[in-house]
């Protein structure tokens, strides 16, 4: 089952990102963070009634740069409203392609609900899930590698990344 996240779940969420990212797992505060400012933009999925996996994404204007992005080199510009897919994890981390492509379908429909054109995911060139596919996960759910960026997880560091992109009409 796919629903909205709640203030109940924040501590499974937070307990699922560390185990699969450990230091660059999220804390509850800023899960908090993401439910206050855009509410319908966390979705948990749920096995016999326990979550195993949660994604988290915002909803962009065409011109709009997340700011923790920088050094941005695209091939294709944003042609309108985009969703950028901030966090994605599951249990699995990635074994579980058609489950996970359930949870990532939800929160496309939604986008596409609220007039996004398009959705983007930033992925690190040294993923911890490559070889459980993240790349091929996110190919065979219709994304592109359109270039690359750096991400700024904190202001210490950056992190090279390929960002994948999708039309959603």
């Amino acid at each position: 089952m796919i629903r909205h996240a709640t203030k109940n779940d924040l501590d499974r969420m937070v307990e699922i990102d560390r185990a699969a990212y450990g230091e660059y797992g999220a804390l509850k505060e800023y899960f908090l963070k993401k439910m206050t400012f855009f509410p319908i933009g966390i979705l948990v999925i749920e096995d016999k009634g326990r979550i195993t996996g949660f994604i988290i994404f915002e909803i962009m204007k065409k011109n709009d740069i997340p700011e923790n992005f920088c050094d941005m080199k695209l091939t294709k510009s944003m042609k309108g409203r985009w969703m950028y897919n901030i966090v994605f994890t599951t249990a699995t981390n990635y074994k579980d392609k058609a489950s996970d492509s359930k949870l990532l379908l939800a929160a496309e429909r939604i986008a596409k609900e609220e007039g996004c054109t398009e959705a983007c995911v930033p992925l690190s060139k040294e993923h911890p899930y490559h070889k459980n596919g993240v790349f091929e996960f996110y190919e065979m759910n219709g994304y592109k590698n359109i270039g690359e960026i750096k991400w700024a997880p904190n202001s210490r560091e950056f992190i090279e990344c390929y960002f994948y992109k999708k039309d959603l009409v």
